[in-house]
């Protein structure tokens, strides 16, 4: 619900702070080098092909990683997922295509499920985000 990282699922060695949302972790105004600087300031320079958002399913199904996420700018995964006590809903982190927003569908044992895209966390200070629901 928090829309924390989860370290092994959410990202790993292969995916970058930038693909993952995590920008604001590392300090690319200085002149500190570091292991990765290079591969981060390429990435800025010629834009990201994914990144990491939340999705809230429409109606009832469990969202689980690994699960195919069709948008209208590509496909994407989920990354992690669960259900939400505070929601009432199943909910994901997903790996998708830069420009996907919106509507999207998840492949769930083989049907296509309505879920729709939209900015982690889901649920702050113990309540639904605004436009989350």
């Amino acid at each position: 619900e928090a829309g924390m990282n989860l370290y092994g699922q959410d990202m790993d060695e292969d995916v970058t702070p930038l693909e993952s949302g995590l920008v604001w972790t590392v300090a690319m105004k200085d002149d500190r080098d570091f292991i990765g600087r290079a591969a981060l300031e390429r990435q800025l320079a010629e834009g990201l092909e994914r990144k990491l958002v939340g999705l809230v399913l429409e109606g009832r199904g469990v969202l689980r990683p690994g699960q195919s996420v069709l948008t209208e700018t590509g496909e994407g995964a989920t990354t992690s997922g669960g259900f939400s006590p505070t929601l009432q809903r199943a909910i994901a982190l997903a790996r998708v295509p830069m420009a996907a927003a919106g509507g999207c569908e998840v492949e769930i044992r083989g049907k296509r499920l309505a879920a729709r895209i939209v900015k982690p966390p889901f649920v702050r200070n113990g309540k639904a985000r605004e436009g989350i629901l």
